[in-house]
């Protein structure tokens, strides 16, 4: 007997259930929580790449996680009326350093996954880096991986069936 959790054809119905909407939010859910990732959403992103057309599965998926990853910027901007002034005067000349290569920082941490986001999210709110610029970085970094995986589900999916005899 066989448990739901380790059914995939039942998870990859169930998934590809909800559509595009739910690469939207597994994406969202998947990198709103701070620190600790409680939702796996490259497992659901790469299933429904197996299922729905990849592109545009990743293109929702890092939509939807740029979106998410974007929220711990107001913590930090939240956290900055609790800090000490001469903290503020810290992260406003580390703010200068930022102008020049922060987009490229934030792209590289967006479109990897072995790297917490939520370590630069969190000061750049905190220094007032500009949000569009940010937001901007996050999403292009986040379609980037979520399209990675989303055709790792598609050109994979055979290939897992394979192995697992399902």
């Amino acid at each position: 007997m066989r448990t739901v959790l380790f059914d995939l054809n039942y998870l990859l119905k169930l998934v590809s259930s909800l559509g595009y909407l739910g690469a939207l939010l597994a994406g969202m859910l998947g990198s709103s929580s701070l620190f600790i990732p409680f939702f796996p959403s490259y497992i659901i992103i790469a299933l429904l790449g197996a299922t729905l057309n990849p592109l545009i599965v990743g293109l929702l998926g890092g939509l939807g996680a740029g979106v998410g990853q974007f929220l711990h910027y107001y913590v930090g901007l939240g956290s900055r009326y609790l800090m000490p002034d001469q903290w503020k005067g810290r992260l406003d000349s580390w703010r200068k350093k930022l102008d020049k290569y922060g987009v490229l920082l934030i792209f590289a941490f967006a479109a990897t996954p072995l790297t917490p986001d939520d370590i630069i999210w969190i000061p750049l709110g905190a220094m007032r880096y500009p949000k569009l610029k940010a937001l901007m970085a996050a999403v292009s970094g986040k379609v980037l991986l979520n399209l990675i995986y989303a055709y790792v589900g598609y050109f994979g999916w055979g290939y897992i069936t394979d192995v697992f005899f399902l």
